[in-house]
């Protein structure tokens, strides 16, 4: 997976607005399921994006890196200047997933909503094209229960899953050592590929962020 793309589904998180995430979590808790099925899917294509250089200051509109805690960073995006008094830049934590070959599959970027939501946190889950749609994400944290979310859209870099988090998912996060993500490709269905996301430094790099 190449590193435009990373930067691109960070910005996609960073620029979604707190009620698309909200909308997810609201009403029953979606399905769970202990297992999917799934075969690593075709390579997602390059792209061009604005990137900070890592030896100057960002510019407005610019993603950058600001830190790593753990197997965390924390990606930012300066504002412009015509954004609202006192807003300098919009964050959130992002991780590269890797299949059990180690190679790059998916990524997550999760962004902190504001207080009074049953979400927590936003998340864009991202995966290459030839995901199979049907089959939606799966994600367990630890040996807890596992639960499915569908996917939202489909472009050229890959699929996207966005879903809201719990207050009480978030709290098992910060406590817990790995989270798994299962998918599924259209070239071979039986084929289970699972993602591990691991939760080291997940507390500090969401304390980074700050309250919404």
């Amino acid at each position: 997976m190449k590193q435009t793309l990373i930067y691109l589904s960070t910005a996609i998180a960073l620029a979604a607005g707190s009620a698309v995430y909200a909308q997810d979590t609201a009403g029953e808790t979606p399905k769970a399921t202990t297992e999917d099925t799934a075969q690593k899917p075709a390579p997602v294509t390059d792209e061009q994006f604005p990137v900070a250089d890592e030896n100057q200051e960002p510019q407005p509109g610019q993603l950058y890196a600001r830190e790593t805690h753990g197997d965390w960073q924390v990606h930012c995006v300066k504002a412009a200047p015509d954004a609202p008094e006192g807003t300098k830049e919009s964050c959130g934590l992002y991780q590269l997933l890797n299949d059990e070959q180690g190679v790059d599959v998916a990524e997550i970027n999760l962004r902190r909503l504001p207080k009074g939501g049953k979400a927590a946190a936003g998340v864009d889950f991202a995966s290459p094209l030839g995901s199979l749609l049907t089959a939606q994400v799966v994600m367990r944290v630890d040996s807890g229960k596992a639960k499915r979310y569908p996917y939202n859209w489909c472009e050229r870099l890959g699929c996207f899953a966005r879903f809201g988090l719990t207050h009480a998912e978030i709290k098992n996060m910060k406590k817990g050592v790995k989270a798994t993500f299962t998918i599924a490709a259209i070239s071979d269905p039986k084929k289970p590929i699972n993602l591990k996301m691991s939760l080291k430094g997940f507390t500090a790099a969401w304390n980074a962020l700050g309250e919404q």
